[in-house]
């Protein structure tokens, strides 16, 4: 069998139960063009129970798959590196342990992947966003095929910060590795990171259909992200887009305003959500912060700002 058209890199650490529902997804949405599609894990757990579902999912899978089992334990991004360097297809996408496939997602990957153009180098394809129960909260997706030029890509990407879910995007191999790989010293916005590199370089097809499922939960590693670190770790990622010189700087900083606002405002009501009313309090003095505070006022966002405030007024912080 000749080299995958698609590499399907999945990282994990001792989430074996979560694992298994991803993996399982993967076999049956390429089920039709398995021999097109290879799958590669990067295993950072502290027992071989990840090992075991790859050997039983995996034992018939008639496409290619590639396993690795990290001792020690790589960190985070390094590990998300790791799965994509075992791959061998033109293509690449990362599933996380925690998101999955929609049934029928090999075959449309497949299909856009060999039509697109040779100068395209990114497609995105739309996601439901789902709970932890795998219940479906809302979905996310294009309602016609688009290619975004690269100022309008990063437009759209730096407006909002729910634009692109990492399963969401299929990058092909040759311009990941232009691109370095995800940067571990860019901290919980490393994927934030790639993604102004990619399409401020060579843009992104959006196509109207969803592909998989974008797990929304208290233990995702993305919970965590709401502190003056990451703000100030997208700070410098809205840096960088400046310095590509794709859009002016005054519009740069014009869409980061919105983006923290946005950002900012998702992080207060996931605690609101939960009830956590201290901690969504916390979240919101984010806006405190000089980087955040110089930008001025997102108009869009400011009813939202507004009321999350009232409702948090009195609490105690934590």
């Amino acid at each position: 069998m000749g080299a995958p058209l698609l590499s399907i890199a999945m990282p994990t650490r001792n989430r074996a139960r979560l694992f298994e529902r991803a993996l399982g997804s993967v076999i049956g949405a390429a089920a039709t063009v398995a021999d097109e599609v290879e799958v590669t894990v990067s295993d950072g757990s502290d027992d071989d129970a990840t090992d075991h579902v790859v050997e039983r999912l995996l034992a018939g899978w008639p496409g290619g798959y590639r396993y690795v089992h990290n001792r020690p334990m790589l960190p985070l991004v390094d590990n998300m590196n790791r799965a994509a360097e075992l791959a061998s297809g033109a293509w690449v996408m990362q599933l996380d342990d925690d998101d999955y496939l929609l049934p029928g997602a090999g075959a449309a990957m497949i299909d856009a992947i060999r039509r697109v153009g040779p100068d395209e180098q990114v497609l995105m394809f739309g996601a439901q966003i789902v709970d932890a129960d795998g219940v479906v909260r809302r979905e996310q997706r294009f309602r016609r095929e688009r290619y975004l030029k690269p100022r309008l890509a990063l437009r759209r990407l730096l407006r909002d910060s729910s634009f692109v879910r990492e399963p969401m995007v299929v990058v092909r191999r040759s311009a990941l590795e232009r691109e370095g790989r995800f940067d571990p010293t860019a901290g919980g916005v490393t994927d934030t990171d790639m993604w102004v590199r990619l399409f401020s370089r060579y843009g992104v097809r959006c196509l109207p259909r969803s592909t998989c499922a974008y797990t929304i939960h208290q233990a995702a590693a993305t919970s965590g992200m709401w502190t003056p670190d990451t703000i100030r770790a997208l700070t410098r990622v809205f840096d960088q887009a400046v310095t590509a010189g794709v859009a002016s700087e005054r519009a740069v900083r014009r869409w980061q305003a919105t983006y923290l606002h946005q950002f900012i405002l998702a992080g207060a009501y996931r605690r609101l959500c939960v009830r956590r009313r201290d901690e969504a309090r916390e979240v919101l003095r984010l806006f405190d912060l000089p980087e955040v505070r110089h930008l001025g006022i997102a108009l869009k966002w400011l009813p939202v700002r507004a009321a999350f405030t009232a409702v948090t007024i009195g609490t105690h912080q934590a």
